[in-house]
């Protein structure tokens, strides 16, 4: 029998915030990283443990820090609806993030080997090229270039070496 985890989350959004915090479901749980390189069409093929949650489509946008973030349909329209309902108030910057949300999102569907196409933007973007990372980032998906990710990873990795320090707010 095969019982569907459910992960509860709850985070600031958007991530620079202070103060706002939504509650989300996770239906799927991704972890774990994978090297993986582009093909010459701008192609990567997604880890075979990451495919089911997007058999129907998924969501690439850019990723802070420099990667991609592949989500859900339902993380998608959380997030999307979250902008939306931010902008109305006419808030300038509001309604300029939700622009460039949107504008630099792009929606995906793996083929039969489970890949996914990049789009052009999305991989300058991210300074994807040849070697990339796939990671599991528990709500989503990132995708790195390989030598950013080195880098990227030592900070995180000092930030576990004290995780009770880390998870209590005490570092930032």
């Amino acid at each position: 029998m095969w019982v569907k985890s459910r992960l509860v989350l709850t985070t600031a959004f958007p991530p620079r915030s202070v103060g706002k915090f939504v509650r989300f479901d996770v239906d799927e749980v991704f972890v774990g990283q994978f090297e993986h390189a582009l093909d010459i069409k701008g192609r990567i093929v997604l880890p075979a443990s990451f495919r089911s949650a997007f058999d129907e489509s998924g969501f690439l946008i850019k990723g802070s820090e420099g990667c991609l973030a592949l989500l859900t349909p339902a993380r998608f329209r959380i997030m999307a609806e979250s902008m939306a309902s931010r902008s109305e108030g006419g808030d300038v910057r509001h309604r300029s993030a939700k622009r460039s949300f949107g504008a630099g999102a792009s929606r995906i569907l793996p083929d039969k080997q489970g890949r996914i196409a990049i789009p052009e933007d999305l991989r300058s973007f991210a300074h994807l090229e040849r070697d990339c990372v796939i990671v599991g980032a528990i709500d989503e998906v990132e995708i790195w270039d390989a030598v950013r990710w080195r880098e990227a990873t030592e900070v995180g990795d000092s930030l576990l070496e004290s995780p009770d320090q880390f998870i209590d707010g005490a570092a930032s």
